[in-house]
């Protein structure tokens, strides 16, 4: 900058040593105007870098400060909406200032190679602009990683809480099936069956069967048919009607445990204990009239 104030001064003192009206007044004032346009390029140019350089240096200030409003919660904590969506919002801000001040650092390098100003200042400022700016690139990359791997632990953790619920699910069938078993076994260890008839029906059905007509009655020998019995849980079957004025029992089951009566008239099998009762035999047959 100094030889143009230079060459400025000594066209002053010219200037003032020639007439304004002479050739060589003339030829000087036309070199003064050309310099100070000159001097004014410059200083229009040293301007704009200035002005660009004083825009990245804000803007760095602003990342800066935007990165350390990014409060990501500690890893095994889930975000909630609002505050993910600040996160993805600020990180989105950060990568595209990043982005565009990269841009512009790059631009003032290619018009300071370009240009016949040079000034050593500036190119210390540009470089220390970029390496602000490639420091806050590698926190918001920094960030984005934290960010990420706090994605994939929760990812994890949501497969892991829906194989355990899997798992539960599985195991909650698993035990249905268990106790249904269990109360099938259940029931088919306490299960009983009876039938009444009369004599007919239940020869009918091979409940009993004689071989003549003196020999003695079979009860339950043979091919009988087990369709025809009605099955019930042995503990809780206390009373069975007969709907007959006639009864017989014909399986062998303990006298102690049972009485016939009466009931308007009809016989009712009233079974008194019913573990004695069916300690013998599982099957009850009552011959009726």
């Amino acid at each position: 900058m100094k030889p143009v104030f230079f060459i400025l001064t000594i066209l002053l003192v010219m200037f003032s040593s020639c007439g304004k009206h002479s050739a060589d007044y003339k030829a000087l004032k036309a070199q003064n105007d050309s310099l100070m346009q000159a001097k004014q390029a410059m200083q229009g140019e040293l301007d704009s870098y200035f002005s660009a350089m004083n825009d990245i240096e804000q803007n760095i200030e602003k990342i800066k400060s935007t990165e350390n409003t990014i409060s990501i919660q500690p890893i095994g904590k889930e975000l909630d909406g609002d505050t993910r969506k600040k996160i993805n919002d600020d990180m989105t801000y950060l990568n595209d200032m990043l982005q565009s001040n990269k841009e512009e650092l790059a631009r003032l390098k290619a018009k300071l190679r370009r240009s016949a100003f040079h000034s050593a200042e500036i190119e210390r400022t540009i470089i220390r602009l970029t390496k602000s700016l490639e420091v806050e690139s590698g926190r918001v990359d920094s960030l984005q990683n934290e960010l990420s791997k706090k994605d994939s632990l929760i990812t994890k953790l949501g497969n892991t809480v829906n194989d355990l619920g899997n798992n539960v699910n599985e195991l909650s069938v698993q035990n249905k099936q268990k106790d249904s078993k269990i109360k099938e076994q259940d029931e088919n260890l306490h299960a009983a069956w009876y039938v009444f008839g009369t004599k007919k029906e239940l020869k009918e059905q091979k409940i009993v069967s004689t071989d003549g007509l003196f020999s003695p009655q079979r009860v339950l020998q043979g091919d009988f048919n087990k369709n025809y019995f009605v099955r019930i849980d042995a503990r809780n079957t206390k009373s069975i009607p007969l709907y007959s004025t006639h009864a017989k029992i014909l399986t062998n089951h303990p006298k102690s445990s049972y009485t016939l009566e009466k009931q308007n008239g009809n016989f009712v099998l009233l079974i008194v204990d019913p573990t004695n009762f069916w300690s013998v035999s599982k099957y009850l047959v009552i011959e009726v009239e």
